[in-house]
């Protein structure tokens, strides 16, 4: 399984909210209210445990968090992997 569909995956089952219609990939997790940092923390969580890195408290920033494809991007730059 790619980072990616972890990424989706999880966001779709563990959410607190029902997603959208239009959800996809490039949906606005944060924009759109559909993350909050509850869940965020939650999210991060998994990642570190999922794909082994750690998140530095710079790297906890809704820039990193806007959709999908963006967290799956930071996550594969932190493990070495070109996208």
């Amino acid at each position: 399984m790619t980072v990616q569909q972890d990424l989706h995956d999880y966001i779709l089952s563990e959410s607190p909210v029902q997603a959208p219609d239009d959800f996809d990939d490039d949906y606005d997790l944060i924009e759109s209210g559909f993350m909050d940092s509850l869940f965020m923390m939650a999210l991060i969580k998994h990642v570190e445990q999922q794909h082994r890195i750690e998140f530095g408290m710079n790297d906890m920033v809704p820039k990193n968090f806007k959709s999908v494809n963006v967290l799956a991007g930071f996550v594969n730059r932190k493990l070495g992997i070109n996208n």
